[in-house]
């Protein structure tokens, strides 16, 4: 082996081993790169932790603090007017009594007095709401409040000579109190508008129940009367009392009614079932009877009432030869058939004679396919005339005989 192979092999191995170590290099720098995100991410998650905990602390603080006013924004308002109007008024009055020579303190302690008693008086009327007349405490109210009204008013008046507006607002601040107060506390009890619409109904209700059932109503207060204060409801009083003056347990019905609605429901039933009529032992009811005033026959087309004479030979010829006699007559009829449509009937003593209106119109259908070039056949008669088969077959025998004698059976087939 020559010194240049050895040369190239040392160098070959220097730049694997060079290549080794960058790699090796690089892949430690992205595990500290790895590392150093994830501690920054760590980092961050918990500082938004820590935020959205002090965020969910001061919003509990806010809403111990302002939570009542959330919960009743009428009364918080309440509540800030009359510290609002309190203060003015009792400063008000201070200064009225020390201008009239009167001791500070003094006047302090009167001024407190007044508005004190104003509003011990609304306290005490609200407690009493509910349980006992609140008359007395808020027409008490109301007249403290108008005399700390009045002195408040005196000393803006003589006060404030150039604005002599102020004076109402001092006036106010005595009463505006006392009267906001009040709404608050007696202003929401009384009955809403449902109630007294309910109340307007209700005594309505009671008025026309007594004009119309005198005798229930006589009968109900009587149980009421008769019965404990309280013990029995003036509906259910009203209930027995029907049950005892009509015999029935279902408020509203009486016998009269009951008697209508038997008597209607028998008439439905005489119109709605048909008596049976049996014309042929293989054939269902016929519905239409012999009775004129029938409801079923004024209802039917004559066409169709003929038609329900006789019954179908087969229940296959409805194509044109359709309705046939029984065989041998008809001897179990229901009546005697009215008239027929034209050739949809047999008489009972043989073939019905021919119409002559009908040869007249066949003479002239017969003229019109002559000219023509064409024949005269059975189906064009029976569209022309409506009519049976065997009828258009002697209608065209008559109109135009064959000499070799066609029977029926080759000229229906044209």
């Amino acid at each position: 082996m020559s010194f240049y192979t050895e040369r190239r092999k040392d160098k070959a191995a220097e730049r694997a081993e060079a290549r080794q170590d960058l790699a090796a290099e690089r892949a430690e720098a992205r595990k500290d790169a790895d590392a150093e995100r994830r501690r920054q991410a760590a980092d961050r998650k918990e500082r938004d932790q820590r935020k959205a905990e002090a965020r969910s602390k001061r919003a509990a603080k806010v809403a111990r603090l302002t939570g009542w006013v959330r919960a009743d924004p009428a009364r918080a308002f309440v509540r800030l007017v009359q510290v609002c109007s309190i203060v003015p008024a009792v400063v008000s009055q201070v200064g009225a009594l020390t201008d009239a020579t009167v001791f500070v303190l003094m006047a302090a302690l009167l001024a407190t007095m007044l508005e004190g008693l104003a509003w011990a008086l609304v306290a005490m009327g609200s407690k009493a709401e509910g349980e006992r007349s609140t008359r007395t405490y808020r027409a008490g109210a109301w007249v403290a409040g108008a005399i700390a009204g009045a002195i408040n008013f005196a000393h803006g008046w003589s006060q404030y000579t150039e604005h002599r507006w102020v004076a109402v607002v001092l006036a106010l601040s005595s009463v505006a109190a006392v009267w906001i107060t009040d709404l608050q506390t007696h202003g929401g009890k009384g009955p809403t508008k449902a109630e007294k619409q309910a109340a307007v109904e209700r005594a309505a209700h009671a008025k026309a129940r007594a004009a119309h059932h005198p005798e229930v109503m006589e009968v109900a207060e009587r149980l009421l009367s008769a019965s404990p204060f309280g013990a029995l409801n003036p509906d259910d009083a009203w209930q027995t009392a029907w049950h005892y003056v009509h015999g029935v347990a279902v408020t509203g019905v009486t016998s009269d009614l009951i008697a209508a609605q038997l008597q209607a429901q028998a008439r439905v039933t005489e119109v709605a079932v048909p008596r049976p009529v049996t014309v042929d032992p293989d054939m269902p009811p016929d519905p239409f009877l012999d009775d004129e005033d029938s409801v079923y026959r004024a209802a039917v087309p004559e066409a169709l009432e003929a038609a329900s004479r006789w019954r179908l030979e087969n229940p296959e010829s409805l194509g044109g030869i359709g309705l046939q006699a029984p065989r041998g007559g008809p001897q179990k009829a229901v009546s005697a058939p009215r008239k027929d449509l034209a050739g949809n009937g047999r008489e009972t003593g043989g073939e019905r004679p021919l119409d002559p209106e009908h040869l007249e119109k066949v003479r002239a259908l017969a003229k019109v396919l002559s000219d023509a070039g064409q024949a005269l056949t059975a189906p064009q008669i029976r569209k022309l005339i409506g009519c049976r088969n065997e009828y258009a077959i002697r209608l065209r025998n008559a109109v135009q005989p064959k000499d070799g004698g066609d029977g029926p059976e080759m000229a229906g087939a044209r």
